[in-house]
């Protein structure tokens, strides 16, 4: 275990893991839910390009929304495959807020969609949960 020290001269410890397998799954569910969300981006592209959108503003919007959270995903991914820990909450949140989405999806339009993005739910958040933590805190 090592130690960090950062620019106001503060110490602590540097708990740095080589991933396992709970972590590697929960990096690459991050990283399969990143590209879920750039095809989707490139979907509300061409069609804003096509003129097929039925309220442009929506579009590009949800457009916006789909790069960003595509990119806040896979800094998720690449933060568990180098073995940080701090993704683990942020994992279970997501993917628990994604459940009510594959739910909607699976009762209206898309069954085998819902099922889908429910089933990588729920990989995610048992990834997370297994990941191992460790809490050191020591400002108390």
């Amino acid at each position: 275990m090592g130690c960090v020290t950062y620019a106001a001269g503060v110490t602590t410890p540097h708990h740095s893991f080589a991933p396992s397998t709970p972590p590697r799954a929960a990096a690459v569910v991050c990283f399969v839910e990143a590209v879920l969300l750039l095809v989707t981006a490139g979907m509300y592209g061409m069609e804003l390009a096509a003129g097929e959108a039925f309220d442009a503003s929506t579009a590009s919007m949800s457009l916006v929304v789909s790069l960003i959270f595509a990119i806040l995903l896979a800094v998720l991914g690449m933060s568990w495959a180098k073995g940080s820990q701090w993704p683990r909450t942020p994992t279970i949140v997501w993917n628990a807020l994604l459940l009510p989405a594959a739910w909607t999806l699976g009762t209206s339009t898309g069954l085998w969609f819902g099922l889908g993005l429910g089933a990588l739910a729920l990989v995610g958040i048992a990834a997370a949960v297994l990941s191992p933590a460790h809490f050191d805190d020591r400002a108390l």
